[in-house]
């Protein structure tokens, strides 16, 4: 498991993302996925709208992960 996401971070400072909403948000599903397997599906899809309308601009794992860790990103 930790080497998948080790791969997700590593894979994201030396390949493109997609940028669009629709591959961002899957990207970001599959990695938060790997970090919380146990993740109900419809709160996982609503996390990766809300992050893509504020960090689209970042890779989605990486995103992915830090909100795993550190929760939304957005919020205060």
């Amino acid at each position: 498991m930790q080497d998948s996401l080790e791969a997700d971070l590593l894979a994201a400072h030396l390949m493109p993302f997609a940028r669009d909403q629709a591959a961002w948000t899957d990207a970001y599903m599959t990695a938060m996925s790997r970090s919380d397997p146990l993740a109900e599906p419809r709160h996982v899809e609503q996390a990766a709208r809300s992050a893509w309308q504020s960090h689209g601009w970042a890779h989605p794992a990486v995103v992915a992960h830090l909100e795993h860790t550190l929760g939304p990103l957005d919020e205060d």
